[in-house]
């Protein structure tokens, strides 16, 4: 009894979620936009809809936008190839009126279009009489259609027709949502075009799907990010918000303070009149509410230089001299004791895990703390709770070293202000759903709900929200899909209580100093995406999938709640480290078999034996073989995918696509027959049941077929059972090309491979079991390959310094890398570069191993 009442009142909390949606619909982008870039909206996935001879009735609401008030509303295509369509038509005095249009007679409705206000309109086809009863805006009319007699099907349309040869030139501005089609007396399909995925919104009966093109959906407006300011610099700029008022101040070092209104959209210019500038970097510059002061400041020097508004000054006296050593530090204001406090940053090729506190409004040192326990990084993001310093996330390594290759972290950690006291509150334990990113140098806090807002850089830049129990990121604003890709990026988010909006500054700058900075704005409280997105479905399922569905909806509500998502999460960690130690238990280093999480049983994962002869000489090589700049899916240094035109459309991989892809290229690697179908299922949708995981497979196959098409000629075979993919000519994949090179046994193939190989360590943030199988095999094979080359005494210093590199990559405390590189850099006249590599080595090696490294610096140079 009690878990059905539990059951009942989840159901009543969905239904509660869904009822409060904000206005929603679809957008049909139209005139003045090229045909091509026209919506369309295919019910039923652009299939026939049955009649069974009765009376189809299709009703909807529509939004007259006044942009062109001209074209077509709807096309209905029957099965003997006969249109109805409902359109709009000029009459005099350029009025506009709907009118029905069947074959090629037109019926007009007497009833002038209405704009901006929700219309609500229906047609019902009677397929026996032959008639059409059409009731627009209250008003009827009723026509008679000879052809409709003993259709047996339709197709419907809103917006561009996408039928073949049924196409119209003209497409009216119009939003469409509450789509319904009964048959007969019952209603058999509703798209409330509200929530959705992708262009694609499923019917709130059946989950059958309308697919569209060109889509914009008008609830999207509540989660995408919306540009309100945008400027070009000669050198990068400081920006810092004031809250209270809805103010951002971008300062250019002493000359010029620009002041940006972001409720009237208008930008001051204030001319500085004197004064020295504290800052010597970008974003040495916040705003302090409780002082109502814009404030420069330099971690360096301990230099502090307020702005007076009034005499139009900075106060300070003394200009930077110093290189800074806090690029892309986090930095926020304690109003306990008038402190900054920073963390992190990079400067002089380290990274730091300093806690810097300074004191601007007291003759007091400045302090500096090692928080040993978290890893030296950059680009992390804090802020302040009560005495609570939270910090999240970064880039960077253990040994601090930029030469060492860094990697992304996802952890949070917070920081006793009064006691210093450091706790790991948690780490995710894998690459983030999405893609790896890096998130904005501070973060927001939200009291209410008890969770932390950041901006991330993943997919071109998304809203996140953390919480402090769950290692878990839930996306809270579409993807921005920007080009965050210069030399120097930052990038901070702000709240302001009197818009109730959040803001994010993006700041992007070359090392010549020309910058680009933008302002975006975003609805606070923000809403998850989730509880916009429709699951991913498939249709035609049997009534039990149909229930998997509704405990879908349910679970996509409950997300909504607070403190569910934590429950699930904490478990989910619990299982993952529980497997890891599994794992870790039962591998053996002689088979190099590990865990499927989930699996019950043990998967073998065999590499290709690979072998190839080492020629006589090598010449030094200027690499020229490869072009990866279009129509290739890229391993090495990371999973990148370039289509045809030159476009990175790596986002375009959802996780599961991704993995798909992933998996047929390994397999195909490993025996060009491919993988057997139901292992395939097996790795990939364990979890599900077989007829369901089928359809899954079925149609994630024809999504990566989609994409591919779009990236060059590249077929997925499926071959007596076998599932495997084929580049054809002009298109690559660096990994399988390196498998093929292997293979081969002549010096050309050699300087092909390294080529490749020097591109850096394969699928180095992709984290999964049966993945890392085939990485650790490559990766063995790869070191055993470059150590015979270090050995070899007619290659350049400069080549065998990137040998070296990328063994350290794929073998941190490799010896045969350390004596060459240590050595090279003693030649060089680098001996305190070569002191540093090898004190790096030595306690990475220690606290591998347990033990101290035997050699000293000058035994291994010698």
């Amino acid at each position: 009894m009690k878990k059905t009442l539990s059951i009942i009142f989840l159901l009543l909390i969905c239904m509660h979620s869904m009822s409060q949606l904000p206005e929603y619909g679809l957008h049909i982008q139209s005139y003045p936009l090229q045909n091509s870039e026209f919506t369309s909206m295919a019910l039923e996935d652009g299939k026939y809809i049955e009649t069974k001879r009765e009376k189809i009735t299709l009703s909807f609401n529509l939004w007259v936008r006044p942009d062109n008030v001209f074209g077509t509303v709807f096309r209905i295509i029957t099965d003997n190839n006969k249109n109805i369509d409902l359109m709009y038509s000029v009459s005099d005095n350029d009025r506009r009126f709907p009118i029905l249009v069947t074959g090629d007679a037109v019926h007009p409705i007497q009833k002038e279009v209405r704009r901006e206000m929700w219309t609500s309109a229906n047609v019902t086809l009677d397929f026996k009489e032959g008639d059409i009863t059409v009731s627009y805006d209250s008003t009827e009319i009723k026509v008679k259609y000879a052809d409709l007699k003993g259709v047996e099907g339709i197709r419907i349309a809103f917006g561009y027709c996408p039928f073949e040869n049924f196409s119209l030139a003209d497409v009216a501005s119009v939003n469409i949502r509450d789509i319904s089609i009964k048959r007969g007396a019952e209603e058999i399909r509703q798209w409330k075009m509200a929530r959705h995925n992708g262009d694609v919104c499923y019917d709130e009966i059946s989950h059958i799907p309308a697919t569209g093109k060109n889509t914009r959906w008008v609830i999207d407006q509540y989660i995408t990010w919306k540009k309100i300011y945008s400027q070009h610099f000669v050198s990068s700029p400081s920006v810092a918000f004031d809250p209270l008022v809805g103010t951002f101040y971008v300062a250019t070092n002493k000359k010029k303070l620009y002041v940006f209104h972001t409720d009237e959209r208008v930008t001051d210019t204030i001319r500085i009149k004197g004064g020295e500038f504290a800052a010597n970097f970008p974003n040495q510059l916040i705003y302090i509410p409780q002082r109502q002061q814009l404030l420069s400041y330099n971690l360096n020097e301990n230099l502090f230089s307020a702005f007076d508004p009034v005499t139009q000054c900075w106060k300070g006296t003394q200009a930077p001299v110093q290189e800074h050593d806090y690029w892309n530090n986090t930095l926020v204001y304690n109003p306990a004791n008038s402190s900054l406090i920073s963390f992190g940053g990079y400067g002089h090729y380290h990274y730091n895990n300093k806690l810097v506190i300074s004191y601007p409004y007291e003759d007091t040192p400045q302090r500096q703390l090692s928080l040993t326990s978290i890893h030296p990084r950059y680009s992390c993001s804090s802020v302040i709770v009560d005495s609570t310093l939270y910090i999240f996330g970064g880039r960077g390594c253990p040994s601090g070293r930029q030469e060492l290759s860094p990697r992304n972290y996802y952890d949070l950690y917070s920081v006793n202000l009064l006691t210093q006291q450091v706790n790991k509150l948690w780490e995710a334990p894998q690459t983030p759903v999405g893609g790896d990113f890096q998130p904005c140098e501070n973060m927001v806090y939200d009291a209410e709900k008890d969770c932390f807002y950041l901006f991330s850089t993943q997919q071109g830049g998304t809203l996140m929200r953390i919480d402090t129990q769950t290692p878990h990121f839930e996306l809270m604003s579409l993807p921005m899909g920007l080009k965050l890709e210069s030399q120097y990026l930052y990038s901070n988010l702000y709240y302001s209580p009197k818009q109730k909006k959040l803001y994010v500054a993006i700041h992007q700058a070359e090392v010549s100093g020309k910058a680009d900075l933008d302002i975006y704005e975003l609805n606070f409280p923000p809403i998850p995406i989730l509880s916009f997105k429709q699951p991913d479905v498939v249709e035609g399922k049997t009534d039990q999938s149909k229930h998997t569905y509704l405990w879908l909806y349910i679970v996509s509500g409950l997300l909504v709640i607070s403190g569910v998502g934590a429950l699930y999460y904490k478990k989910r960690k619990e299982e993952i480290d529980r497997i890891k130690s599994s794992a870790k238990e039962e591998k053996s280093p002689a088979t190099n078999t590990s865990q499927a999480e989930g699996a019950n049983t043990l998967l073998t994962k065999e590499m290709p034996e690979i072998k190839i002869e080492m020629p006589i000489s090598t010449p030094d090589l200027t690499f020229h073989n490869y072009d990866f700049s279009k129509k290739c899916v890229c391993f090495f240094g990371g999973f990148h995918v370039v289509d045809k035109e030159g476009n990175d459309c790596t986002a375009l991989f959802t996780p599961t696509l991704k993995a798909l892809l992933i998996l047929l290229i390994l397999y195909t690697g490993k025996d060009s027959k491919g993988i057997i179908g139901h292992k395939l299922i097996q790795l990939l949708w364990y979890d599900k049941a077989e007829e369901s995981a089928k359809n899954n497979r079925n149609v994630y196959m024809s999504k990566l077929r989609g994409l591919l098409d779009k990236v060059g000629d590249i077929k997925i075979l499926n071959q007596n059972g076998f599932w495997s993919i084929q580049f054809e000519e002009g298109t690559i994949c660096d990994y399988l090309e390196a498998l093929h090179l292997y293979r081969g046994n002549n010096g050309q193939d050699l300087e092909k491979l390294l080529e490749l190989l020097l591109r850096g360590m394969m699928l180095p943030n992709v984290e999964n079991d049966w993945i890392d199988a085939f990485k650790n095999d490559f990766s063995n094979d790869t070191i055993d390959l470059l150590c015979r080359l270090l050995k070899q005494e007619d290659l350049s210093d400069t080549l065998k310094l990137k040998i070296a590199d990328t063994l350290f990559q794929h073998d941190y405390i490799n010896e045969e890398a350390l004596c060459v590189k240590c050595r090279i850099l003693c030649q060089q006249g680098k001996k305190g570069l070569a002191k540093t590599v090898y004190d790096t080595f030595c306690k990475e090696y220690a606290a591998s191993l347990g033990t101290e490294y035997k050699y000293s610096l000058m035994e291994i140079i010698e």
